[in-house]
């Protein structure tokens, strides 16, 4: 067995198996967009429907779907910038995946620079998932990249989950409620002097819906959401963006807030500065403050008056690397994962995967 064979084995091993297990259904996405802020908020991974092949239409009427046992979420949120692709667009909606590609964020987000990619930190929550096993991704840097949740032999018996799963209904094609795996996200904050209206933030998510290596061939055993082929994820039965048109990523959008951190060349609203010049934020002059002075220090001045389709970017996009999403988005099934409480659900010793 070749190694790339072998870790797609592990993968959809998520030995999740043993008795009765709480499932889902899936197309992923997140649960509601984020405007930029000072505090932390809390999002969710949502599933829709069920694994299945995409050769007959991954989301069809009638197409026969199995449940989801299993789901990891690997975000783009690492310090070092050759861990990430950054992205942008001018103006009009790009293809995605094919943005112009930048450089970093500096320009843009609050706490980017030229080798940090960005602060955002993701903190996932037990409390309310659909499944009852959930346990950190962390990186080399020990920093969370996202987490992995999987059912266990008995169905969960906790506090109630944030919203219930009904299976698909093939008569008319409808999920009436979706499963949630939900997660904390720190605040993000725009620059001032950047032109930027929206960050999309696209996390590579894998829905597991078999295990074992009996399954390695099925193409209902995982959805894997992710907007370009990597070398270990480089089926296109299990992905249902091959070849769609067009591409879709899982995105959670964060849109900056336009009263109070206005794009140059426009004014905004502070309510909490009525005091000073009514509570006008004032960018359509040359010179406006980016940072407030201080008793020592002038404040720094912005010269840019204008935001322009044809130069400046308006949206902005971060996805992990390829490698990365190797690295990262297999669930393993050799250990219990370090950093994880309770039972061991997965056989460690006697199966062979």
């Amino acid at each position: 067995m070749n190694n790339t064979f072998k870790v797609l084995t592990l993968c959809s091993s998520v030995a999740l198996l043993l008795g009765t297990a709480q499932v889902a259904h899936a197309h992923a996405g997140f649960k509601d967009p984020i405007t930029e802020g000072s505090v932390p908020t809390w999002n969710a991974v949502k599933i829709g429907h069920g694994c299945a092949t995409n050769a007959s239409g991954e989301g069809a009427v009638g197409t026969k779907q199995k449940d989801v046992i299993a789901i990891s979420a690997l975000f783009p949120n690492p310090t070092d910038i050759k861990d990430v692709i950054f992205r942008g667009s001018k103006g009009t909606v790009a293809t995605v995946g094919a943005e112009t590609v930048l450089q970093d964020f500096s320009a843009h987000l609050v706490g980017s620079t030229s080798t940090v990619a960005s602060t955002i930190a993701i903190t996932p929550v037990t409390q309310g998932n659909m499944f009852v096993n959930t346990t950190n991704i962390w990186d080399n840097t020990n920093k969370i990249r996202g987490f992995q949740s999987w059912a266990g032999p008995t169905p969960f018996k906790g506090p109630a989950l944030l919203e219930s799963v009904l299976k698909f209904n093939p008569a008319d094609g409808t999920t009436t409620t979706t499963g949630l795996a939900p997660f904390g996200i720190s605040a993000i904050q725009f620059k001032p002097d950047s032109c930027a209206k929206k960050l999309v933030i696209r996390p590579a998510v894998a829905d597991w819906c078999l295990s074992g290596s009996k399954n390695n061939t099925d193409a209902s055993r995982v959805d894997v959401w992710i907007g370009s082929k990597t070398t270990l994820f480089n089926d296109d039965a299990v992905m249902p963006s091959a070849g769609s048109t067009p591409i879709f990523w899982p995105s959670l959008t964060v849109n900056r807030d336009l009263a109070l951190n206005p794009l140059p060349g426009t004014k905004g609203f502070n309510p909490l500065k009525i005091a000073t010049n009514n509570g006008v934020i004032d960018r359509t002059v040359a010179g406006w403050e980016v940072t407030p002075s201080s008793g020592t220090a002038p404040a720094v001045t912005s010269t840019k008056v204008s935001c322009t389709d044809a130069t400046d970017y308006d949206t902005i996009y971060i996805e992990p690397s390829n490698a990365d999403i190797d690295k990262y988005l297999p669930i393993p099934k050799d250990a219990f994962p370090k950093g994880s409480n309770g039972v061991i659900y997965w056989p460690t010793k006697s199966a062979n995967f």
